[in-house]
C-alpha cells in the first residue's frame, strides 16, 4: 500500500511549482559573454558519461544543485525563456520511502523536457541534499552536453520549502519504523519508477 504526499495543487497537475526561470547560457555559440565553467569533480563526471539524459542532485558551497545532462541540441532548445514546472513526491512503500523530484521543461508544450531524481533518506549525503533544497530560496540547474560541457544555467524560485520539510519529515519518521533486514531502497525506487510516468 503506498501514500504519495502530494504539494500545492495546481489545475489538472498537483504537487507543482510552476514559474519562469531566469538563466545564464554558457554555449559556445555565445561568445559575447564570459565563460564561467563549472568543472564537475571527476567522479560525477564518470558517472555522467554515459548516460544521454540524467538529472541529479549535488552539493557544493552554493547549497544543493540539480545537475543536468542531455544533448546539447535539446539544450538549445531550453534556452530564452521558458515555463518550468517542479515537483516533489513521496511514496511510502513497503520496502522504503521514495522521494521523487520531477522537473519539467516547456520548450514545446506538449512534449516537455522532463527529468527526474529520487532521494533515499537513509543515505546521509541524498537526505542533507533535499534538506538543503527545502531552505533555499531558488532551485539551481546546471545543464551540461554530451562532452560534459557546461552549457546553460537556469534559476527557479523555490516556494515549497515548507512542504519539503514536512516530506522529508515524514520519510525520515517511515523509514525509522522499518528494520535493516527489510529496509531496500533500490526496490522500492524501481516499483516508484514503473507505476509513474515522467
Amino acid at each position: 500500500m503506498q501514500t504519495i504526499f502530494i504539494l500545492t495543487p495546481f489545475p489538472e497537475m498537483l504537487q507543482c511549482s510552476r514559474a519562469m526561470s531566469k538563466e545564464a547560457d554558457h554555449g559556445r555559440d555565445h561568445s559575447q559573454r564570459p565563460l564561467r565553467p563549472n568543472e564537475l569533480p571527476p567522479e560525477l563526471a564518470e558517472f555522467l558519461r554515459p548516460q544521454e539524459y540524467v538529472m541529479l542532485k549535488h552539493a557544493t558551497d552554493q547549497g544543493t544543485i540539480f545537475v543536468v545532462k542531455a544533448p546539447e541540441q535539446e539544450i538549445k532548445s531550453v534556452t530564452g525563456t521558458v515555463l518550468m514546472q517542479t515537483s516533489h513526491q513521496l511514496y511510502q512503500e513497503p520496502e522504503a520511502p521514495v522521494i521523487r523530484s520531477v522537473v519539467k521543461i516547456y520548450d514545446q508544450p506538449s512534449a516537455p523536457l522532463a527529468f527526474e531524481t529520487f532521494t533515499n533518506v537513509r543515505d546521509e549525503q541524498q537526505r542533507s541534499e533535499f534538506d538543503n533544497l527545502a531552505k533555499q530560496k531558488e532551485f539551481l540547474f546546471l545543464f551540461y552536453n554530451e562532452q560534459l560541457q557546461h552549457q546553460l544555467s537556469k534559476r527557479l524560485n523555490n516556494p515549497h520549502g515548507e512542504q519539503m520539510n514536512k516530506m522529508l519529515e515524514l520519510a525520515v519518521r517511515r523509514s525509522s519504523i522499518l528494520s535493516d533486514t527489510t529496509y531496500n531502497f533500490d526496490q522500492a525506487k524501481a516499483r516508484v519508477m514503473r507505476s509513474t510516468k515522467m
